[in-house]
């Protein structure tokens, strides 16, 4: 690889992974610890409110894009991320639940930030060539935050305490931190209040007008909520299922790693199935694949396998998804316009986090109340509609690819 491919490598990787690790955080180390504590499916279902902060990230993204860098922005909210963290290893296993869900919830905003800096920064900073390049790259780097925070530092809180395993993901991410200070390139900025407006509340508009007067919005948004709903609901149930089949909170550690060490492979998979097939041609039976595959967590909950069946079934259901992720990850930047892009990004993020949001609540209600078998089997129905409109959503991009790459040298008068 050229110089510049391999620092790209480098920097989409660590850039992600710090993407990666607050969400693995929010959503498998606090459902693990709900878990593990003997919470209802009702309590572990509603980590799923944590995606609540992403569907308010509408309401600060332009600033993003039009106060201060991308790159500012990201690596100064690791660092506060990695302070948050350590807070929540103070409190949850000390404190009340009440206390560990206030804090948990003020991370889980910290961490929406995050992520539209993220996200606008990758978009910023790539030409869509090298975006689809590295697009297995970021998601294998997400996947193995994950990794680490549901399988290494969960088996580490099993093994000895909760503090241990919170405050461990908080020493990560601050030097997730400070090695993004150094490794990221220096795009220049191009502020859109600057090109197309006079002031900063008519950007601030125009950053989303934009992308709802794109040809076909309507049916994009639709399939952008409902692609991934039943996956969602599978996901949100699958830990209390696993401890209602005597998987212990070690052995759910053990196989988080698994599970996703297979979806890493499977997002690179993704990315390259895309890249020599297109988004065109891969996308409708990729969707297919991996909604199909809710089917196993049914038969998973009906049948009641011991581990190895368990092993199993799990771990060829995150091999789907994993492919299945890189092309929806594609299909979203695909939709962006590059002068809005961490606006454009975050509202589309707002439309799945909705879905992830109400999906997930919804599902540790129904499955308190008519059990695990027809929680999942209602996951796959609400599979179906998205399905159907495969076949109708664009899936060229919304602009054509810039001729010339990015600059890499900072902008005047602006420092990281």
């Amino acid at each position: 690889m050229p110089p510049r491919s391999k620092r790209a490598l480098l920097w989409t990787s660590t850039t992600y992974f710090g993407e990666g690790l607050p969400w693995s955080f929010l959503h498998q180390m606090c459902a693990e610890f709900l878990t593990a504590t003997g919470a209802s499916v009702v309590q572990v279902s509603s980590t799923s409110a944590f995606h609540g902060a992403v569907t308010l990230k509408f309401l600060w993204s332009p600033f993003v894009d039009l106060f201060g860098r991308k790159r500012t922005w990201l690596w100064v909210m690791q660092l506060v991320l990695g302070l948050g963290m350590f807070a929540v290893a103070a409190i949850a296993p000390h404190g009340t639940l009440r206390a560990f869900w206030i804090v948990a919830g003020v991370l889980a905003i910290l961490s929406a930030v995050h992520d539209v800096a993220c996200d606008g920064f990758y978009l910023q900073a790539l030409n869509q060539d090298d975006q689809a390049t590295f697009a297995g790259t970021r998601t294998a780097a997400f996947k193995l935050a994950t990794i680490v925070g549901s399988s290494a530092l969960v088996y580490l809180a099993a093994k000895t305490n909760w503090t241990l395993g919170f405050g461990a993901a908080g020493v990560l991410m601050l030097v997730t931190g400070v090695a993004n200070r150094s490794l990221m390139p220096i795009p220049a900025e191009r502020h859109p209040d600057a090109e197309l407006h006079r002031s900063k509340v008519s950007a601030f508009l125009a950053a989303y007008a934009s992308f709802i007067k794109q040809p076909q919005a309507l049916l994009v948004l639709t399939f952008l909520f409902l692609y991934r709903v039943g996956d969602i609901m599978m996901f949100n149930l699958s830990k209390p299922l696993l401890r209602e089949l005597s998987v212990t909170t070690a052995q759910r550690g053990i196989l988080n790693g698994l599970q996703i060490g297979v979806a890493t492979v499977g997002a690179i998979l993704g990315g390259l199935i895309v890249g020599r097939r297109t988004l065109a041609r891969s996308l409708t039976p990729i969707a297919y694949l991996q909604n199909l595959s809710i089917l196993l967590y049914v038969a998973m909950a009906v049948l009641r396998p011991h581990l190895p069946g368990i092993v199993c079934i799990t771990l060829f259901e995150q091999l789907v998804g994993g492919i299945g992720m890189t092309a929806y990850s594609i299909f979203m930047m695909q939709r962006c316009r590059s002068m809005f892009s961490a606006s454009h990004f975050a509202f589309i993020t707002v439309i799945v986090s909705l879905a992830s949001t109400l999906s997930g609540i919804i599902s540790g209600f129904v499955a308190q109340r008519a059990g695990f078998p027809i929680a999942l089997s209602i996951a796959f129905l609400c599979s179906l509609p998205s399905l159907v409109l495969v076949f109708f959503v664009p899936k060229t991009p919304i602009e054509p690819d810039p001729k010339t790459a990015p600059e890499t040298g900072p902008a005047s008068g602006e420092s990281s």
